[in-house]
């Protein structure tokens, strides 16, 4: 996929967002062997995946995650992967952040924090990846996952820095987080639409110079989503 079909991807998505805010509750057992070992090894709260599997029926794993991928014509395998205090599980692209919108606000009052880790945008159908990190503070979801802008010389720390910034003007909730991007609702909207995409276009030009092509067009892709995406190429 080439990077400017990525971000046009990803305001596609921005702009069915507004719809992202619940999905039809399934009906829940209880837990099986295997998932009562993850919970128990992990010392993961059981609820925890009671709560999804009101609404997610899917395998959950043991937190896993690459930042970069070794793909041949038969497998996809996790170059150098993180493994932290947390699950992960698949969901459709269509309805991934519908999963975590229902869940976010109920696991965060229990100490966890659920988030988009890897989102595939539908293409050839690939399911989503899902993340569930024991903490409910979203700098340490960022600093876990070691999100970044490299590319930009924006570091870890500096880019936890950025945000934290941004959040004191801005109030802005995590719902996705990778290695190169990472996704915000904004709470507190700013006066200045179009001041405020020039303040992500210099901490973050692709979404400009490989997506939105002007900031006249960013400004209102924020205000009418009411979110905050930043990606570096």
């Amino acid at each position: 996929m080439t990077t400017k079909l990525k971000l046009l991807s990803v305001l596609a998505f921005l702009n069915l967002a507004l719809g992202c805010n619940s999905q039809t509750p399934l009906k829940v057992g209880s837990l099986t062997k295997e998932e009562k070992f993850l919970c128990d090894s992990l010392q993961i709260d059981s609820s925890i995946v009671k709560d999804i599997r009101k609404f997610n029926q899917n395998k959950i794993e043991a937190f896993h995650y690459s930042l970069s991928k070794i793909v041949t014509k038969d497998s996809e395998i996790e170059a150098d992967p993180i493994f932290l205090q947390g699950i992960v599980l698949q969901e459709s692209n269509s309805k991934s952040y519908d999963l975590v919108f229902s869940l976010k606000d109920e696991l965060r009052k229990k100490g966890y924090s659920i988030f988009v880790l890897e989102n595939h945008f539908g293409f050839d159908e690939k399911a989503d990846n899902i993340g569930v990190l024991k903490t409910a503070d979203k700098y340490a979801v960022l600093k876990q996952i070691q999100t970044d802008g490299i590319n930009y010389s924006i570091t870890n720390d500096s880019l936890i820095s950025i945000i934290k910034q941004f959040d004191k003007k801005y109030s802005l909730e995590l719902v996705g987080a990778s290695g190169d991007w990472c996704d915000f609702v904004i709470h507190k909207e700013p006066k200045d639409w179009m001041q405020f995409a020039k303040e992500v276009y210099k901490v973050c030009p692709d979404v400009v110079d490989q997506g939105t092509g002007t900031l006249q067009v960013l400004a209102d892709e924020m205000k009418r989503t009411k979110r905050l995406y930043f990606w570096w190429d």
